[in-house]
């Protein structure tokens, strides 16, 4: 049991670094199953790194259970992440429409309710335009960056399957 509660510490360090390397994937560029792929093979390579943790770790179980270790870095080696499809966020036409369907209704409220003159009929078309614009960008903004989370935290989950892989083995011959 002991192996299996060590190998929950150095999975949580794994955990860490393969969420820093997508993360960092993600600002570089889009981020695909392919991609993601990469970024957490490259975190698995603390794997077999001798002076790491979790290298540390998988030596400890080499000498100890060299069958068991031999399965683990084998799972850890060939570590497969299915696509994670991307949540559509709110689309630039919407934005537009939002802003012009506001100029619309102050102009109306304007020429119609207030009985303004021309120009008072255009300053409130753009004064409504000019304040939802920036908003609605903000918004595009915030969704947009929740869907990259939620994509990224999808992934994660996908490595539960390998850690109870992993702890199966552990189990099964600790």
């Amino acid at each position: 049991m002991d192996t299996v509660r060590e190998f929950d510490s150095v999975w949580k360090k794994f955990l860490v670094m393969c969420k820093a390397k997508l993360m960092e994937k993600n600002k570089q560029c889009a981020l695909s199953s392919s991609a993601a792929e990469m970024s957490v093979q490259d975190a698995a390579s603390m794997w077999f790194d001798p002076y790491d943790a979790c290298g540390q770790w998988l030596k400890r179980l080499e000498k100890d259970e060299p069958q068991a270790a031999k399965k683990v870095r084998a799972i850890l080696q060939e570590i497969k992440l299915e696509e994670v499809p991307a949540k559509k966020g709110f689309p630039e036409l919407g934005v537009i429409g939002i802003a012009a369907g506001g100029a619309a209704a102050g102009a109306s409220v304007g020429a119609w309710i207030l009985h303004l003159g021309t120009w008072g009929t255009l300053l409130s078309a753009a004064i409504p335009a000019v304040a939802l614009y920036p908003a609605m960008k903000g918004y595009q903004k915030n969704e947009k960056e929740k869907a990259e989370k939620d994509k990224i935290a999808k992934y994660l989950e996908q490595l539960s399957l390998v850690r109870e892989e992993i702890e199966g083995i552990l189990n099964s011959t600790c």
